[in-house]
């Protein structure tokens, strides 16, 4: 009975074979397949493994055997995920800051069984994690699946708000406004500054407002129905994180900036490819495009030197000076 039930498992076994053990540069003979077989309980004969491998390959797997030397060998040739996908999927893992180190090891883990284990070798010895500035709250996973249930369910939710504080030398977390719930309809999880916001509408300030998943928690879901929905609409989410600075939430106000040609890889990158500069003079070019201001918005044009000006609105010009004074005057 053992021995029949082990034969069910003979296909299974023989793909895991394939997937885990070989590649395009590791393979293995049909009597080494044999024996791995045996490991599993599963007595097999090289005509049956050549029938095995035909249906395999029947039904959507890529098997080749390949003549190396003296020796014929049999390898996985394909995956659903090239290596160079899993790769750069590991490596999006290892360098994000919102995935604690904790989570990265553990999802890089997971990303390796989908190469064979020698490719997995190698990416995990390519890869590091404890190096790179990683988020320190784990229940963040708890809190995106909350945010995503309440926005499936329609529901607006009550949460806490968390700062940072030095207390007795270690960094803690501390509630603001002394722990008040905030009540909010959230509408979009967006990613940006590689990190999670949510985009909700506040019930109290009547507007949308954006908060760090990393620093919410106590999250309940009401039975209260999502409110703002036609605030979220006017905020156009297609074009909506490029107008905003550092994640600064405010009105939007369109904006007149002229800057080299050298610049405009800058500025593609920054508002998007329908620009439409209009050439001013000799190698100056401008533009018009709506910004939230906000100072990671002074701060963005400080760092793009005295190339880049401010044009209009005169309002906006006159605030940004403001703004360069106060720093200057601070040393």
């Amino acid at each position: 009975m053992a021995r029949s039930s082990n034969q069910q498992q003979k296909l299974l076994r023989l793909q895991q074979i394939f997937l885990r053990e070989t590649d395009e540069n590791h393979g293995l003979t049909m009597e080494e397949l044999v024996e791995r077989l045996e490991g599993f309980g599963i007595p097999a004969e090289r005509k049956s493994l050549y029938e095995n491998i035909e249906t395999l390959n029947l039904c959507g797997m890529d098997v080749l055997k390949e003549r190396k030397g003296n020796k014929t060998v049999y390898y996985a040739a394909s995956r659903d995920f090239e290596e160079a996908e899993v790769r750069l999927l590991a490596d999006a893992v290892a360098s994000s800051r919102f995935i604690t180190v904790k989570k990265s090891e553990e999802l890089l883990r997971k990303l390796t069984t989908l190469t064979s284990r020698h490719q997995g070798t190698e990416l995990r010895r390519q890869l590091y994690v404890t190096s790179r500035i990683k988020s320190m709250n784990e229940t963040i996973y708890y809190v995106l699946d909350d945010l995503n249930q309440a926005i499936h369910r329609n529901v607006a939710i009550q949460f806490c708000y968390y700062d940072w504080q030095l207390k007795n030398g270690k960094l803690q977390k501390k509630p603001r406004h002394e722990g008040r719930l905030y009540t909010v309809s959230p509408w979009q999880l967006i990613w940006q500054d590689e990190l999670y916001y949510l985009v909700a509408y506040d019930h109290i300030t009547r507007s949308i407002r954006h908060y760090r998943a990393d620093r919410m928690g106590l999250i309940t879901l009401t039975e209260e129905k999502r409110q703002g929905e036609d605030a979220f609409k006017e905020i156009r989410l297609e074009d909506y994180t490029s107008r905003l600075f550092g994640m600064f939430g405010g009105k939007n106000e369109w904006v007149t900036l002229q800057f080299p040609e050298r610049l405009l890889d800058v500025m593609v990158d920054r508002f998007g490819k329908d620009l439409h500069p209009t050439p001013i003079r000799d190698g100056i070019l401008e533009i018009c495009v709506e910004v939230i201001p906000s100072l990671p918005f002074y701060g963005w044009l400080f760092s793009l030197g005295a190339e880049i000006r401010l044009i209009a609105p005169e309002a906006l010009k006159d605030a940004y000076k403001n703004f360069l004074k106060e720093q200057l005057s601070s040393y």
